[in-house]
C-alpha cells in the first residue's frame, strides 16, 4: 500500500490541475456541482497518485490543458465540471 502524499501539496496540485482544465472548484462548490466530501475525495485521490513528478512537470509547462492526463484520478470529474461550467 502506498503512503499518501502531503495533503497541502496535493490540495494545491488539484487546484492547479482544475485551473489548467478551466474548471473553477469554488464555483463548483457554490453551485452544488460538487460537495465538500467530493472535493476532499479529489484531494485524497491525488494524494495516492504515483505520477506526481509527471503531473508537476506537465502543469509547469502547460498552463492550459484540453483535459486532465489519462493517469489523473480526477480526470472524469474535471471533464464533467468543465462541461457543467461551460453551459
Amino acid at each position: 500500500m502506498q503512503t499518501l502524499g502531503d495533503i497541502r501539496e496535493h490540495f494545491l496540485r488539484v487546484v492547479k490541475m482544475s485551473k489548467a482544465c478551466e474548471v473553477d472548484l469554488s464555483t463548483a462548490l457554490d453551485q452544488g456541482q460538487i460537495d465538500a466530501p467530493a472535493y476532499a475525495d479529489m484531494v485524497t485521490g491525488c494524494r495516492g497518485c504515483t505520477q506526481v513528478g509527471k503531473c508537476d512537470k506537465l502543469l509547469s509547462t502547460m498552463p492550459v490543458l484540453p483535459q486532465a492526463p489519462e493517469y489523473c484520478v480526477n480526470r472524469d470529474t474535471f471533464a464533467q465540471l468543465r462541461v457543467a461550467q461551460a453551459g
